[in-house]
Parts: C-alpha cells; structure tokens; sequence
C-alpha cells in the first residue's frame, strides 16, 4: 500500500512537471538518497528525488474493530487498519551547473501540491482508486536545528528540498475470523 501511494504521487507529479516545463523525460524519481555503503543512490543527476523519511501511526484516526455480518447471517469479528502518515522529502539532487534548474523543479513541486489544495483523491489521482478514499498533503517546515538532525539521519549531505507529511494510509490485512453465530433465542 505504502508502494502504491508512493508511485502514485510520483506519476502525478511527474505529469504536472512535464506539462509545466513542455518536457517528456520524468523528473521525479522514487529512491533513497544514499545507499547503505553511504554512496549516491541516484546515479543520474538533475532529477527530484522522492524519499520516504518516516511513517508514523495516525492517532486521529480510529482503531476500534467491531464486526461485520456475513453473508449467511453470523457474524466475524473485524480488526481496523493501522492508519499511517508518511513523511516524503522531495530534494533537487542536480548538478552545479543545473542548482537554479533544481530550485525552479522544487518550488513546481510545492506549486503542484498547491494546485490540489494538498489532497488525493480517486478523481484527481486514479492511480489509487482501490487504495484510499483520500490522502491529504501539508508542508513541513524546519528550523536550522532539526533540518541539520534530519539530514544527518539521512546519511546525505544537505540538498534543496520540501518535506510533506501525507496523511492518512489505511494499511490492513483481512483473515478468516471464526463466525460467531447469531443467538435466535433463550
């Protein structure tokens, strides 16, 4: 599920950026910064990288299970999905020569997250039709401090980003469950 909202914000993304800029190559590219030998994961340069930074469970959103009736009248019990927000920087992984090139690519990316008012929704984003009903957007601002820490637990030198928190993912998983039947009398 995290996959799938990931690749579906990347190919909407990279659609805005190429009707924006009349190109056809994709700019945003899902990956790490670095890989864990503490090389650069992304081999080709003037690309907007899309990290995954964190996830964190959504304590606004309900966790109570109930259960559900079966189609032959029982019923089984339901257990509710974990629902997550993913923190996902966008950084301007671009060459010197390209530096204005990468800050004209960040701030169409905070343009195209602005142009839907931050939210994903079957209608505007197909790709996660299925997945959610809605996924909700709001930029992340850090002071010098703890955008020092976050690039330190990256593993990467600083480069020209914007941090989003992307809330809520419902991930779960549905077994079989024991039917408890219905009592019919005393």
């Amino acid at each position: 599920m995290i996959h799938d909202a990931m690749s579906a914000i990347a190919g909407e993304i990279n659609r805005f950026l190429q009707s924006k800029h009349n190109i056809t190559e994709e700019k945003v590219v899902l990956s790490n910064l670095v890989n864990l030998d503490g090389s650069v994961a992304v081999q080709e340069p003037d690309k907007i990288i899309m990290t995954l930074a964190n996830l964190e469970m959504d304590k606004t959103q309900s966790n109570v299970g109930g259960y559900k009736q079966t189609p032959r009248g029982s019923f089984s019990k339901v257990k509710p999905p974990i629902n997550v927000n993913m923190t996902v920087v966008f950084s301007a992984y671009f060459t010197s020569e390209n530096y204005l090139e990468g800050l004209k690519f960040i701030a169409s990316v905070i343009a195209f997250f602005q142009s839907r008012s931050g939210i994903f929704t079957p209608q505007n984003t197909p790709a996660i039709n299925g997945l959610v009903e809605r996924l909700q957007s709001e930029l992340i601002s850090l002071d010098s401090r703890e955008l020092s820490n976050f690039w330190g637990i990256m593993g990467s030198k600083y480069l020209p980003s914007v941090i989003y928190k992307i809330r809520t993912l419902p991930i779960k998983h549905e077994l079989p469950t024991p039917e408890t039947p219905i009592i019919k009398g005393t």
